[in-house]
C-alpha cells in the first residue's frame, strides 16, 4: 500500500522561522506534491533553502514505511504457511487415525513428531485386534469375551462418552470390574441365622 501522507515534524518550525506565509504555503504544497509523486517542482523563493532537509526526512519516512510493509507481509506469509502446514499435519493425522492408513510421507511425519515433544507424547489410537484383546484377557484371567468387547466398541466407533478411546486396555479393565459378581459382605450372607 502506498504511503498517502507525510509527517510534519515540530522541528520544521525552527527551519521555517524566516519564511513568510506565502513561502510557508508554497513549501507545504511542494512537500505534499513530493510525498505523492516523488518529483519536486523548481522552487524560487526562500523555501528552496528549507525544502532539501524536509525532502530527506520524507524519503527516510517512506523508506521506513516500505520496510515495515515488507516485514509485515513476510511475517504474514510465514504465519499463513505455518498454519497451513499445521492444518495439513492434523488432516493427515485424522485420516490416518480414522481410516487406519499411514500418512504418505512416513519419514517426514516421524521428523516432525521427534522435533515436537507434545506430539511425540500423544499417539493416535489404533483399535486392537481380537487376538490382542484375547491375549490381554488371558493374561489377566478375567474371562471377558474379546469378540464381544471388539464388537461393542466397534459399533460405538471406539468412542467412550463423547471422546475417542485412548487406551483399550483400560476399557478391558473397566469391563473386568463390571463383570465381577458382587461379593457378599464379610460375616455371612443375608438372612443367615446365627
Amino acid at each position: 500500500m502506498a504511503l498517502e501522507s507525510f509527517n510534519a515534524y515540530h522541528s520544521y518550525l525552527k527551519s521555517m522561522e524566516l519564511l513568510n506565509d506565502a513561502e510557508c504555503g508554497r513549501l507545504f504544497r511542494v512537500c505534499l506534491e513530493y510525498s505523492m509523486s516523488g518529483a519536486a517542482p523548481e522552487l524560487r523563493g526562500n523555501e528552496r533553502f528549507v525544502f532539501p532537509a524536509i525532502r530527506e526526512q520524507i524519503d527516510r519516512d517512506k523508506q521506513k514505511y516500505t520496510e515495515k510493509c515488507t516485514r509485515l507481509r513476510e511475517n504474514s506469509t510465514k504465519g499463513v504457511l505455518a498454519r497451513v502446514n499445521q492444518l495439513g499435519a492434523r488432516c493427515n493425522q485424522m485420516v490416518a487415525t480414522d481410516s487406519h492408513i499411514e500418512p504418505k510421507d512416513k519419514d517426514k511425519d516421524k521428523d516432525t513428531k521427534e522435533n515436537s515433544p507434545s506430539e511425540s507424547k500423544r499417539k493416535a489410537f489404533v483399535p486392537p485386534t481380537v487376538d490382542e484383546v484375547r491375549t490381554y484377557c488371558l493374561e489377566r484371567k478375567n474371562g471377558i469375551d474379546p469378540e464381544a468387547f471388539i464388537d461393542f466398541y466397534t459399533s460405538k466407533s471406539w468412542i467412550v462418552g463423547k471422546v475417542k478411546m485412548s487406551d483399550w486396555k483400560a476399557a478391558v479393565r473397566t469391563w473386568e470390574r463390571r463383570e465381577k459378581p458382587a461379593e457378599p459382605p464379610a460375616g455371612g450372607g443375608y438372612g443367615d441365622v446365627v
